[in-house]
């Protein structure tokens, strides 16, 4: 819970302050750059982001990287109105970009071509499976912690999980993802380190 409790008061401050917005954005901009390139996500696609928090850095980087239409949702409700907050301080300048209060689980299927599932989520396994089964997402990006913080998150994606992945990204650097994965129904395992 300590990282989630470092994260919350980070989200907090990057919620006030459109400057500090801007700068926590750094620590997302390469790991977005490699999961688009993983999802080859373009503007004609529907994104979902799960569990965008107060601050949804990677549904803003995602909209205004690929001009898509970038929905993102979380099931807490104290973070939305903030959430929303930050979005429009954000000023998206490609793409369009929502926020909503929704759990990952419940999905309207075909609303969403790609969804990105985001290292908090909990529990990651069945939301993953709920947005290719239910959903009908044609393709769902998952980040998995690293090694020395995975006991900080619970319900993320097993080796056994991993194993059914069609590529994945490794990311470097002082980041708490040592790598996002794809899955895209069918398909199964290419190795690809972008």
């Amino acid at each position: 819970m300590f990282i989630q409790s470092c994260t919350r008061v980070c989200e907090k401050l990057c919620s006030q302050s459109g400057m500090c917005a801007r700068l926590g954005a750094y620590y997302y901009d390469d790991m977005v750059k490699r999961e688009v390139a993983l999802g080859q996500i373009s503007s004609e696609h529907r994104v979902l982001c799960v569990g965008g928090g107060r601050t949804p850095f990677t549904a803003c980087l995602l909209a205004e990287k690929t001009g898509a239409d970038v929905t993102v949702i979380d099931n807490d409700p104290a973070v939305i109105e903030e959430a929303h907050d930050f979005i429009a301080s954000w000023n998206v300048l490609h793409g369009r970009l929502t926020c909503k209060y929704q759990d990952g689980r419940d999905i309207e299927k075909g609303m969403y071509d790609i969804a990105h599932i985001a290292l908090q989520v909990s529990p990651q396994v069945e939301v993953k499976e709920r947005l290719i089964q239910d959903a009908g997402c044609r393709k769902v990006l998952c980040r998995i912690p690293r090694s020395p913080v995975e006991e900080h998150y619970v319900d993320f994606l097993s080796n056994e999980d991993l194993e059914t992945c069609c590529g994945k990204v490794i990311h470097s650097g002082m980041r708490m993802a040592g790598e996002t994965v794809l899955f895209t129904p069918g398909v199964v395992i290419e190795e690809n380190t972008v």
